[in-house]
């Protein structure tokens, strides 16, 4: 099943509104996003789905200029370290 992208912003913290458009990519439905905290969500037989890991990361890129990097070092306990945000580059 097709699925597209849509730009959601919340009302009054209640309700989800999304643009009304079927963004074929995460780049033009990022384009969309008009309101302060907007985000965008995947559709997939007319329900919001969430945007898996790349997707998030193609839109964090996107929208802020940064990438998803997983940190080198890993944690006291030894597990690997969780992915954290850094600016292009960095």
């Amino acid at each position: 099943m097709a699925k597209h992208f849509v730009a959601v912003y919340t009302d009054s913290g209640c309700c989800l509104i999304s643009c009304g458009h079927k963004h074929q990519n995460i780049t033009t439905a990022a384009a969309c996003v008009s309101e302060p905290g907007g985000y965008v969500v995947a559709v997939r037989r007319r329900k919001f789905v969430s945007l898996n890991d790349g997707e998030e990361a193609e839109f964090q890129r996107v929208m802020y200029g940064r990438q998803l990097e997983k940190k080198r070092n890993r944690s006291p306990n030894g597990s690997p370290a969780p992915a954290t945000l850094s600016p292009r580059g960095v």
